[in-house]
This record gives structure tokens, C-alpha cells and sequence, in this order.
């Protein structure tokens, strides 16, 4: 079983209990971020890279915005159809892909990859870089000339601030390509699911250069953990870096 199909299946697993986590409860006031900060509109193609269970999607779309919405787990998009379809909401598509080798035949006006949706999940086995130097070139490709696209990451100056010597030596983080090795399980019983997970996090500095090397036009970079997005300094203990960039004309 490859890495990928760890996260799958784990996510998989994962999905009717997602909208259980602390995270996940600042969904309005995040698309009312959204709106706000990528200019949307509800004649623009959106899309939603990471979208789990749908949340944001799926508050866009009771607003009219047109979405799409993709994720590596068919049961988190699941979750995500069943309320589509129950609150007869009728602008958002989902779709099933992952994100180092997506595509599109029709670019999108506006994109958004928020809450560790692909970016800094990589598992054990893959290279950081490479694998989220894929995910952002592909979604360079998927925004028109002109677009704007928001980011979230996971702050690696928490990381930098947390670990010790110690913890280097035992493998649990990497200073070279700022990732934390550990462990995540879901279920029950004879249900449970474990996998070893590798996630990265990022410094401001590098994430610019990152975005800059793929051809984005670096608009902000600052503070923005789940639950309090803004257009502020970013706080060294707080888990998530916020993005916002734009690709030239």
C-alpha cells in the first residue's frame, strides 16, 4: 500500500467524524474571509483543492458561488454529496483526485487550499519538496491569468519553537525539510486505522520563495490558524501560515 493510499484510506475511515474536530467550527466566518479577500463572485469557477467534507464548499454554495470541490478520499466527498444533495444545493461539483497529479481542461477563476487539505501531508516515503512543489505548480495551472488563490500551511516555527535536539536524533523532526513524523489513528475496535504520517511545515521566507519560484505573484503572507484567518503578523506559536497570492495576467 503506498503512502497516498494511506492518507486514503485513513480519510476514508476518518470521514463521518470529521466535522466532530475543534477545527472545523469557524466555517461562516472563513467564507466570509474567502469572499471578502479573493473577491469572489458568484459568475466566477472556484475551486476548492482539499475540500474534505465540503464545509467551505458547501457554505459557498448555499450562497450561490459556483464550486468545485476535490479531495484524495472518496469518503470524505461522500459526506460532502450527501448534504449537497439533501439541501438541494446545485452549483457545486465534487471530484475525486489527488493533488501532486490534478488537472483541468477549464482553468479556474478563483482557488482556495485551506486546513491541510493537501499541502504539508505528505506521508513517509515521498519527498516534501517534490510533493508540494507539484501540488502548487498544478494549481498555477488551474488559475487563469489574473486569478487569486488563499493558502493555509502548518507553521513550522511551532515546530522550530517545540522540539528539541532530542527529538531530531529520534526522527521525529527533521530540520532539513521542517517535517514532524508521527502517527494518526480513527475507528474503533477492530476498525481502527493507523498510519505513520510525515507533515511539513513551512517559514515565511521559504513559503514566499516557494510560491514566487512557481510563478505566483505574492500578495500576503501572515497569521492564519483555523477559526482566526486574517490579514495580520503571524503569532510563532500558532499552527497555520495564511497566503494570499495571485497569478500575473
Amino acid at each position: 500500500m503506498t503512502e497516498t493510499n494511506k492518507w486514503q484510506v485513513f480519510f476514508d475511515r476518518h470521514a463521518s467524524k470529521y466535522m466532530d474536530e475543534p477545527f472545523v467550527k469557524g466555517t461562516q466566518a472563513e467564507v466570509d474571509f474567502l469572499i471578502a479577500h479573493l473577491n469572489l463572485t458568484t459568475d466566477q469557477r472556484i475551486l476548492d483543492m482539499g475540500c474534505g467534507t465540503g464545509r467551505h464548499a458547501l457554505e459557498l454554495g448555499r450562497r450561490g458561488y459556483h464550486v468545485t470541490g476535490v479531495d484524495l478520499s472518496g469518503g470524505m466527498l461522500a459526506q460532502a454529496r450527501q448534504i449537497m444533495q439533501a439541501e438541494g444545493i446545485t452549483t457545486l461539483t465534487f471530484q475525486q483526485a489527488d493533488a501532486t497529479r490534478y488537472t483541468t481542461a477549464a482553468p479556474f477563476d478563483r482557488i482556495y487550499c485551506v486546513c491541510e487539505g493537501s499541502l504539508g501531508l505528505v506521508g513517509a516515503g515521498s519527498d516534501p519538496h517534490e510533493h508540494d512543489m507539484a501540488i502548487l505548480r498544478n494549481l498555477y495551472d488551474a488559475l487563469k491569468p489574473g486569478g487569486r488563490m488563499l493558502i493555509t500551511v502548518l507553521n513550522a516555527m511551532r515546530h522550530i519553537r517545540q522540539y528539541q535536539q532530542a527529538d531530531v536524533e529520534a526522527g521525529i523532526f527533521d530540520p532539513v525539510t521542517l517535517t514532524e513524523a508521527g502517527t494518526l489513528s480513527t475507528g474503533e475496535g477492530d476498525d481502527v486505522v493507523e498510519i505513520d504520517t510525515v507533515e511539513r511545515g513551512f517559514v515565511i521566507p521559504q513559503l514566499r520563495l516557494i510560491l514566487q519560484v512557481v510563478g505566483f505573484e505574492v500578495e500576503h503572507i501572515g497569521g492564519g490558524t483555523a477559526g482566526n484567518w486574517g490579514i495580520r503578523p503571524l503569532q510563532l506559536d500558532e499552527y497555520e501560515i495564511l497566503a494570499v497570492v495571485n497569478k500575473p495576467e
